[in-house]
């Protein structure tokens, strides 16, 4: 089953019964350091069984939770199972036999949540951002093109341009440029180098006919097979040569560079500095965003809180979804019509039912803001983060 068939099964996942237990671990290399991620998860899980306790949950539920945790647990444990990843999400619902994993390129939040439902808000979050990334790395004679997937780089072009045959160093050949006459004297004196300098055109000119190769099949790739964000790598100099070449759209989506050698490279080490030229990406386009956010809350475009922030996502304005790093919030949604609510009263629901409980308003609302085609942004930067109560957005409409 591939990937968007299996999140579509978690979509249409609801057990009254027996309860889902949905967990989002970051594995990133700070998080592994002196295995931090094992202490992470045992933290979650003591804060689940005091709130398990607190509750109203019936003994065989309560089973399949306890079985969930353990189940985690070991899965955890198995360092064999975490590599290739900067985070991890799994499912589990023993009592439903209901087991899912999804190894991440990162996890915006560590989570865990006992619900009826799967906590989808971050996968939806993570595969859109992270299935349409595509990277170059290249020299002046090969190119490698990589996709980014949700379970890591997958080369799909590998080739030289057909004519980055011609050696790179300059072989005199006694006589051969003898009779070439200075176009500047026209006195028939000789032009000391004529052979050599005629050469480093030609490879000059071979070269850029390779950059050239390689946009053109870069550009023919995207028209079939559509991706939001390039990456190039390289030298600096190999990049700078080669971005010349690149179509106008490709150049709108570039997002970073690495400095690689195209002969060495393996797939989970392009993974690995991808990602690190992506989070260096984020944290400019965080700013500008929250640049954007306080200048338009003057003017009504924007709202800060999670209330307005609903409200309006309920009535389709929500341009951009702008949340805190690690903020939750408990909530409520209307059976039906799915309307998101921070308070639960009789008359709020349009269908006239009594809004449900949930666990976290914010991954609804992530949910919510995908189905809209909404932007979503996580702001990771804790001075930037503190500009919002928590949760705000960026309006396409005014209230």
């Amino acid at each position: 089953m591939n990937l968007e068939n299996r999140i579509d099964k978690l979509l249409e996942y609801k057990n009254d019964k027996h309860p889902i237990t949905s967990l989002y671990l970051k594995l990133g290399p700070r998080n592994r350091e002196n295995f931090k991620y094992k202490t992470t998860l045992k933290n979650l899980i003591k804060k689940q069984k005091v709130n398990l306790n607190k509750g109203n949950i019936g003994e065989s539920a309560l089973e399949s939770v306890e079985s969930d945790f353990n189940k985690i647990v070991n899965h955890i444990d198995n360092t064999d199972q975490l590599s290739g990843c900067r985070g991890v999400c799994v499912f589990s619902s023993s009592k439903s036999n209901y087991w899912e994993v999804f190894k991440l390129p990162l996890v915006y939040r560590n989570q865990l949540v006992i619900d009826r439902s799967p906590l989808l808000g971050q996968l939806i979050k993570i595969n859109d951002d992270y299935r349409n990334i595509v990277t170059i790395i290249l020299d002046r004679k090969k190119a490698r093109i990589f996709r980014l997937e949700l379970d890591g780089a997958h080369e799909i072009l590998d080739f030289f341009y057909p004519e980055a045959s011609r050696t790179k160093k300059f072989k005199s050949t006694e006589g051969k440029f003898k009779q070439k006459l200075s176009p500047r004297s026209g006195t028939g004196n000789l032009v000391q180098g004529y052979g050599e300098h005629g050469f480093h055109r030609t490879i000059e000119n071979e070269i850029h006919q390779h950059y050239k190769y390689i946009a053109d099949k870069v550009f023919a790739y995207f028209n079939e097979n559509k991706f939001n964000l390039l990456v190039l790598g390289g030298t600096d100099k190999n990049i700078s040569e080669f971005s010349a070449h690149l179509h106008s759209y490709l150049r709108d989506r570039l997002a970073g560079t690495i400095t690689v050698d195209v002969n060495k490279i393996k797939p989970y080490q392009l993974s690995e500095v991808t990602l690190d030229a992506l989070e260096i990406s984020k944290s400019d386009k965080e700013k500008k965003l929250l640049d954007e956010f306080e200048e338009k809350l003057g003017s009504r475009y924007a709202v800060n809180g999670v209330n307005p922030t609903l409200k309006a996502l309920m009535k389709g304005q929500a341009r951009v979804l702008l949340l805190a790093d690690g903020f939750s919030s408990p909530g409520f949604i209307c059976p039906e019509s799915g309307v998101l609510l921070t308070e639960k009263k009789k008359g709020l629901c349009p269908e006239g039912t009594l809004p449900i409980e949930v666990v976290d308003v914010v991954d609804d609302a992530m949910e919510e803001a995908s189905r809209q085609n909404a932007e979503i942004e996580i702001l990771f930067n804790k001075a930037t983060a503190k500009k919002i109560d928590g949760m705000g957005a960026i309006l396409r409409f005014k209230p």
